[in-house]
C-alpha cells in the first residue's frame, strides 16, 4: 500500500514537473512573441516619424530669460550666467520623446532642438554655480538671494541634485519647514528624465524636515 501511495506520488510530481515546464516554454515564447511585436510596432512608428517632412518649431517653446527677473548678474559675470542666456535655448513645459519630436517637427529638427535642451540645461547650471557662489558668504542677503536664483532654476524645470539640495540645505539652515515642505511638494510633481533623481532629492528633503523636527522636540 505504502509503495502504491510513493508510486502515485511520483507519478503527481514527474506530471507537475512536465507540466511546469511546458507552461514555462509557453510563457517563454508567448513573452518573445509580445516583445517582437512591441519591437516592430516601434521600428514601424520610427519608419513614420522618420518621413515625417520638417516643420518650424513652435516659436514658444523657444525660452529667451528676463534678467530683471534675477538678481544683478557680479560684474565679469563670473558664472557665465548671461553669455548662457543668449544662446537660442528651447524649454519643453510638457516633455516629448524622441519620436514625439520627430512626429511633431521631423527627424531633421530633433538634432537642433537637443542642442537647444542642452543650452538651456548650460543656463540652468549656470544659475546654480551662481547661487552656490552667493550661500558661500552666508550673509543674510546674498542667502535671500540664492534663494531667489534656485527658485527660477526650479520654477523653469531644473532637474539637478545640487539646485534643489543647495535649497534644501538653506531653508534648513533657518529651521524653516514650512518652506522646506513646499518644496518637498515642488519635487513631487516636477518632471525628471530620470526618476532615481526626484527620489534621491525628496529623501534628502525629508531628512532635513527630521532633522528640525528632532531638534524641535
Amino acid at each position: 500500500m505504502l509503495r502504491d501511495i510513493h508510486l502515485v506520488m511520483n507519478i503527481v510530481l514527474v506530471a507537475l514537473t512536465v507540466f511546469g515546464i511546458f507552461f514555462i516554454l509557453y510563457q517563454t515564447r508567448r513573452h518573445k512573441r509580445m516583445q517582437e511585436e512591441l519591437n516592430r510596432k516601434f521600428l514601424d512608428a520610427e519608419d513614420r516619424a522618420n518621413a515625417v517632412r520638417k516643420k518650424d518649431i513652435d516659436p514658444e517653446l523657444f525660452f529667451t530669460p528676463d534678467f530683471s527677473e534675477l538678481p544683478p548678474i557680479p560684474e565679469g559675470d563670473p558664472h557665465s550666467v548671461a553669455r548662457c542666456g543668449k544662446r537660442k535655448m528651447i524649454y519643453f513645459r510638457t516633455p516629448m520623446t524622441n519620436l514625439e519630436l520627430k512626429n511633431e517637427y521631423g527627424p531633421q529638427q530633433v538634432d537642433y532642438i537637443a542642442q537647444f535642451e542642452e543650452n538651456f540645461n548650460e543656463f540652468l547650471k549656470a544659475l546654480t554655480l551662481w547661487a552656490e557662489s552667493l550661500a558661500e558668504d552666508r550673509e543674510e542677503q546674498a542667502v535671500k538671494e540664492a534663494l531667489w536664483i534656485l527658485g527660477y532654476a526650479i520654477a523653469h524645470g531644473a532637474e539637478f541634485r545640487r539646485t534643489f539640495k543647495l535649497a534644501a540645505d538653506l531653508y534648513a539652515e533657518v529651521q524653516d519647514t514650512t518652506t522646506l515642505q513646499a518644496l518637498f511638494e515642488t519635487t513631487e510633481k516636477q518632471y525628471f528624465r530620470d526618476p532615481a533623481i526626484r527620489l534621491h532629492i525628496l529623501e534628502y528633503i525629508n531628512a532635513k524636515i527630521e532633522e528640525i523636527d528632532g531638534v524641535e522636540e
